[in-house]
């Protein structure tokens, strides 16, 4: 089965490039942020009309706030009106014992089960900020729709002498979607050029993520200064050149 490329927009109405143009650029998915109170079926629909289709969804996390488990029931249930695959989330502690955690996020697996839908969490401190870390966690909570976004970037900019394709493989097993970024390779470097211009081995990645199975959605999360340009043909342009370099690697069709 092929890989699955996705693109991480923003929101639909207000994506990064015009969504024509993503797809135009052969990119068949996309990770979408919605608002608490905003229409998944809407959504749903504005993608459909450009000829895309929503491969994750962007959902808040916070862990303390009594209105948790609403919160999931709410974009797990989004993410099932827009035939989404998983939630992408960021995860942290945020002091609470870890015996707190592992329950909580139990129960928001809990919540994805029930909407078929597969929470990630994203390569972010405390507890996945790299590929050790990671599966810790995930043994700690040992629950089949609670999972591992892996980021190929962050596990640089979080960590000393680290090689993503290294830390990819202690938890690949877990990975339920993927954000592609490259990155210069320093600790807390900002620096995320397009794909190719870094230390990412992509090849690599894929190599150890298609050896368990996994083949997508691998979303490209691409930031930057160009990202704000005025200019649609600037943005567009590393756009392409991302999906190129993929393409030029035989990663995806």
């Amino acid at each position: 089965m092929a890989n699955v490329l996705s693109y991480r927009i923003g929101h639909p109405a207000k994506p990064q490039i015009p969504l024509e143009r993503v797809k135009a650029l052969g990119i068949p998915a996309v990770e979408i942020n919605l608002g608490a109170d905003e229409d998944a079926a809407a959504a749903k629909q504005l993608l459909a009309d450009a000829g895309l289709r929503a491969g994750t969804l962007t959902a808040p996390c916070p862990l303390a706030d009594a209105k948790l488990f609403d919160i999931f029931e709410n974009y797990c249930a989004k993410a099932a009106t827009l035939g989404c695959s998983g939630i992408f989330t960021s995860v942290h502690s945020g002091g609470m014992p870890m015996p707190e955690v592992v329950a909580r996020l139990r129960r928001i697996g809990d919540i994805g089960a029930r909407n078929y839908v597969k929470v990630g969490m994203e390569t972010h401190p405390d507890l996945c900020e790299n590929g050790s870390k990671g599966a810790a966690t995930m043994a700690d909570v040992a629950h089949p729709w609670v999972g591992i976004n892996y980021d190929t970037a962050n596990v640089y900019y979080y960590n000393h002498g680290i090689n993503t394709v290294e830390e990819v493989a202690k938890e690949a097993k877990h990975v339920v979607s993927v954000h592609l970024k490259d990155t210069m390779g320093g600790y807390h470097d900002g620096r995320f050029p397009d794909f190719g211009k870094g230390v990412v081995d992509f090849a690599g990645v894929f190599k150890v993520l298609n050896g368990v199975g996994f083949t997508g959605p691998f979303t490209m999360e691409l930031e930057g200064e160009w990202t704000t340009s005025p200019d649609p043909a600037e943005q567009e342009a590393h756009v392409r050149a991302c999906v190129e370099h993929l393409r030029g690697l035989g990663l995806v069709p």
